[in-house]
């Protein structure tokens, strides 16, 4: 959980696609956010078909304003014996390490914009 993040929620979903690429689904307000599949350091995987276990990251933006709190969950699935994808469980230790680099790079974002939300007088 990244609690009291003051960046906009454009913004935000910029860094998710910086750190974990396109994601797989967005939900229609845009504030859910499921990434592409990934293994167990986080890394995203081009294909996952042929993965015994898969994981992804359902990240949520939480709260009408800023603030805004951002929920991370990785669910991890592991491969039936007819190759379709079952629901095993979460990995909270991935879910930190993709909060800590999601919060890293919201602050990088904050660092880099002009005073008023990217203002720009001329």
């Amino acid at each position: 959980m990244i609690s009291d993040s003051n960046v906009s929620l454009t913004e935000t979903r910029k860094a998710i696609v910086k750190l974990y690429g396109e994601p797989r689904e967005l939900s229609q307000n845009g504030r859910e956010v499921l990434t592409g599949f990934m293994d167990k350091r986080g890394r995203v995987i081009d294909s996952a078909k042929k993965a015994r276990e898969r994981r992804f990251a359902h990240i949520k933006i939480l709260g009408e304003r800023r603030p805004y709190d951002v929920h991370v969950d990785v669910i991890v699935q592991a491969q039936l014996d007819d190759g379709s994808y079952d629901t095993v469980g979460d990995d909270e230790r991935l879910a930190n390490i993709i909060a800590a680099d999601l919060k890293r790079e919201l602050l990088k974002s904050l660092e880099n914009r002009n005073i008023i939300d990217d203002f720009n007088a001329f």
